[in-house]
């Protein structure tokens, strides 16, 4: 399925009128696709997106279908030369259409413009799609530590033709 020609879905900046759409998408993701309680990963940045996302070197973004939000990213500045890559999360139905592609372009193109030379991804081992999407997106998997269960994973990825 084309993303542009079957579906109306648009990719634009996050709205304060989003913010129900965005916790409901994202914690129902973590419940049901990892069996992570509510109470086990901090939702403090998605409760206050405006202001943990609004510095200049910050981006929130969603996409959507008329006024449903179907997906997310998010890049929060580290340092002046790294970028964190965060939320990266598309509703089951959408996936498979080329809409992560989109996302992580829009975010790897607002790190170029914002003159990062690094974005940096850090995920669990659990969460394989959006591991294997950033890998797809020349992201390299950098370290992994045994945390319990879990392999914490972080992956990296470097900014061709920064404009330092």
């Amino acid at each position: 399925m084309n993303l542009n020609t079957n579906m109306n879905i648009k990719i634009r900046a996050f709205k304060e009128q989003d913010k129900p759409q965005v916790i409901k998408l994202i914690s129902s993701i973590l419940k049901k696709e990892f069996s992570i309680p509510k109470e086990t990963y901090s939702d403090f940045d998605i409760n206050n997106i405006k202001d943990i996302y609004g510095g200049k070197r910050d981006l929130f973004l969603v996409a959507v279908i008329g006024n449903s939000v179907i997906g997310t990213i998010a890049i929060k500045e580290d340092d002046k030369n790294c970028a964190l890559l965060r939320r990266v999360f598309v509703s089951p139905e959408f996936r498979g259409i080329g809409l992560g592609k989109k996302l992580i372009i829009k975010a790897v193109e607002f790190c170029e413009n914002s003159n990062y030379s690094v974005i940096n991804f850090c995920s669990t081992d659990k969460m394989r799609a959006a591991n294997n999407l950033c890998k797809k997106n020349g992201f390299k998997r950098r370290a992994c530590m045994t945390l319990g269960a879990n392999k914490l994973l972080k992956f990296t990825r470097r900014i061709r033709n920064n404009k330092r």
